[in-house]
C-alpha cells in the first residue's frame, strides 16, 4: 500500500521526508479530506508541498465533489449598494439545507463580497461555480473559494451603418459527457428606428480557455429570465423581437455540447408567465413555474415540456396544503428551483425577518419551513424593492474558476 508522511519540526515548519513520525496511508488520507469543508482544505493546501499536490489533483477535487453532493446547501445572494464606495456589491452566503436538529435555524455563513458587481444576474451553480458580471466583465466564481476569473466581453465584428443600440446577455451552462463549463453570450444589435433590422451574435467560452468563439445562431431573440440548464442543455425564455415584449415568447434551447441553438414555441394558454417564470426540471422533463399564480397561497400552475422534439407541453395544476397560507403568514414567498432532493424551494424575495425557506414536495403536497439567521440586517435608508435575494442550489467544491487543464 503506497504511504504519505507527515511531520511538524521543531522549527513550526512542516516537510514530508521519508522518517516522518505520523504516516497515513494515502487512501486513508482522501477519505479524511474529502469529508472537510473547502475553507480547511484551502487551509491545509499550505502543510506542506504532498497535501498541496493531492488537494490540488483534479481526480481529489471530482472525489470531493461527488461526496459534497451527498451534503447540498443553498446559496444566499445579498445586493450591498455600499460594498465599494458605493459602487456596490454583491455579498454571498451558503446554508445547509438538511432538517435542522430541534427546530433550530439554519445558519448563514459568509463567504466573500463580490465588489462591483454590476447585477442582477446571478447564474445556477455548477459544480460549485456561479457566472455573474462584475465591472463590466464576465466573472466566474467559485464561492466556496473565494476566487474568481474574469473575462472580456466578446466583441462585435466590423459594422459599417449606424446601430441604434444593442443588448447582451450570458447564459452559464455544463455539458456532462465531455464535463466542461461553457459561458453563452448573446448579443442582439438593432439597426434603424422605422424599418429595425436585428442581428444576433452569439459567442461560447470554454472554460480553460481564453478565446471567444463564434458560433451558428438562430432567428433574433431577447432573454427574458434566467437560464435553467440540465441534461447539457441551457434553457431560457425570450421573446422573438424588440425590447417592448411585443414579439413572440420561446423557449430558446441551446446545446452546451454541439454548441447549437432550438427555438420552441411557448403555448399560447402558457404566456401568462410572460411577467415571471422559472424554469426547473420536473420528471425528467423541461417545465415552466407560474411563480404569480403562487402568490394567491392556494395553487399555483406548471407547463411541462413532455415531448421535447414534438414540442407537445402539458399543464399541471398544484393545490397547496391548507395550512400552506397560515404558514407562510404575510411574507411574499416565490417558487425558486429545485433542489437536490426533488422539493420545490419556496423563498423570498426581499429582506424581512425572520428570513424563512419552505421546501415543498410536488408529489407528497408536504412541505417543511426552514429559518435562515445570520444575513445582514435591512439597511432602513434602502428601499425593501432593492434588498432582492436569491437561493439557489448549491454545493461545494474546489473547481478553480478557470478549469482544469485536465480531469480523468
Amino acid at each position: 500500500m503506497r504511504k504519505r508522511s507527515f511531520r511538524r519540526k521543531s522549527s513550526g515548519t512542516r516537510d514530508d521526508d521519508d522518517d516522518d513520525l505520523t504516516i497515513f496511508p494515502e487512501e486513508l488520507l482522501i477519505e479524511i479530506l474529502k469529508r472537510l469543508p473547502v475553507k480547511s482544505l484551502c487551509r491545509f493546501i499550505c502543510v506542506c508541498t504532498r497535501w498541496r499536490s493531492l488537494i490540488s489533483d483534479p481526480r481529489f477535487v471530482d472525489t470531493h465533489l461527488a461526496h459534497s453532493a451527498t451534503r447540498p446547501k443553498l446559496l444566499v445572494s445579498f445586493p450591498d449598494p455600499h460594498a465599494d464606495h458605493h459602487r456596490g456589491g454583491l455579498r454571498l452566503f451558503s446554508a445547509d439545507q438538511s432538517e435542522p436538529r430541534n427546530g433550530q435555524p439554519q445558519i448563514a455563513r459568509p463567504h466573500f463580497l463580490l465588489r462591483a458587481w454590476t447585477g442582477p444576474y446571478v447564474s445556477q451553480s455548477h459544480d460549485g461555480l456561479i457566472c455573474l458580471e462584475v465591472d463590466g466583465l464576465v466573472n466566474i466564481c467559485n464561492p466556496s473559494t473565494g476566487k474568481h476569473a474574469a473575462f472580456g466581453l466578446p466583441g462585435t465584428r466590423a459594422r459599417s451603418a449606424p446601430w441604434s443600440y444593442f443588448e447582451q446577455t450570458h447564459s452559464f451552462g455544463y455539458d456532462p459527457v465531455e464535463r466542461k463549463h461553457k459561458v453563452l453570450s448573446t448579443r442582439v444589435i438593432s439597426k434603424g428606428r422605422l424599418d429595425r433590422t436585428d442581428i444576433l451574435e452569439p459567442r461560447v467560452l470554454t472554460l480553460g480557455t481564453k478565446r471567444w468563439r463564434r458560433v451558428e445562431g438562430c432567428a433574433p431573440h431577447y432573454k427574458k429570465d434566467h437560464e435553467f440548464c440540465f441534461g447539457g442543455v441551457v434553457y431560457y425564455t425570450a421573446w422573438s423581437s424588440s425590447r417592448d415584449c411585443s414579439g413572440d415568447m420561446y423557449l430558446v434551447a441551446f446545446d452546451v455540447r454541439t454548441e447549437s441553438f432550438r427555438m420552441i414555441t411557448v403555448p399560447a394558454r402558457a404566456r401568462e408567465f410572460r411577467h415571471k417564470g422559472l424554469l426547473i426540471e420536473f420528471e425528467g422533463c423541461l417545465a415552466i413555474v407560474d411563480c404569480y399564480t403562487a402568490l394567491s397561497c392556494a395553487e399555483f400552475y406548471m407547463w411541462i415540456l413532455e415531448d421535447f422534439d414534438r414540442e407537445i407541453w402539458k399543464k399541471r395544476v398544484f393545490v397547496l396544503p391548507a395550512c400552506w397560507k397560515e404558514i407562510v403568514g404575510d411574507r411574499r414567498v416565490f417558487p425558486a428551483g429545485m433542489v437536490r432532493s426533488g422539493k420545490l424551494l419556496f423563498a423570498p424575495q426581499t429582506l424581512s425577518r425572520p428570513v424563512c425557506v419552505f421546501y415543498y414536495n410536488l408529489k407528497t403536497n408536504g412541505f417543511r419551513r426552514s429559518e435562515i439567521c445570520g444575513l445582514p440586517e435591512h439597511d432602513l435608508s434602502l428601499s425593501p424593492g432593492y434588498c432582492l435575494l436569491t437561493f439557489s442550489d448549491y454545493v461545494e467544491s474546489l473547481l478553480p474558476p478557470g478549469g482544469l487543464s485536465s480531469r480523468n
